[in-house]
């Protein structure tokens, strides 16, 4: 098992809030950035598209459900929803799930390094779906045939990498 259990006598973990250092005030940076892009995305191309646009695709990214095209909102009002809820969830770096007992010694550097993972993911998250809108609006206006057959491996890449590299970093000098 990659995390550890918690043992129910362990000593309560330390709060302590990590500094947002220049990585972390980039994530969030882009991120917000990405956000109000996609919401302005969305905004612009609503109109401009026919009433039916791809509401699914297959894994080989070809289109293969087809609906109203105020379907285009609910990826951003997603992306939305899950960049509020981690942001919310980030404050509280002492409940999370680590691979290494929390200590006072500890606690700073493993908790930067969970609040900037959730970064990262957040980041990462809120670019996949804002790609899936834009290949979304390409197809609806014949401009592309879906999502493109390397999408999912990409999108496997780009959670997988910085999850890897938190287990790297949060092992080594725990």
């Amino acid at each position: 098992m990659l995390l550890r259990k918690r043992d129910k006598h362990e000593l309560p973990r330390p709060i302590i809030r990590p500094e947002m250092g220049p990585a972390d005030l980039i994530l969030e940076i882009l991120a917000i950035v990405s956000l109000l892009g996609f919401i302005g995305f969305t905004l612009y191309f609503i109109s401009r598209l026919p009433d039916s646009v791809p509401t699914h695709f297959d894994a080989s990214g070809k289109p293969d459900d087809f609906g109203s095209k105020a379907s285009l909102w609910m990826l951003p009002v997603v992306a939305l929803v899950l960049y509020a809820i981690l942001s919310l969830v980030s404050r509280i770096p002492e409940k999370f799930n680590y691979p290494v007992k929390i200590t006072q010694a500890n606690a700073r550097r493993q908790y930067t390094l969970g609040v900037r993972l959730i970064r990262c993911l957040k980041l990462a998250m809120i670019l996949m779906f804002f790609f899936i809108s834009y290949k979304t609006v390409m197809v609806a206006q014949a401009n592309s045939g879906g999502l493109g057959i390397w999408f999912f491996p990409v999108l496997i890449g780009i959670i997988l990498i910085p999850i890897i590299i938190y287990f790297i970093l949060a092992l080594t000098n725990k």
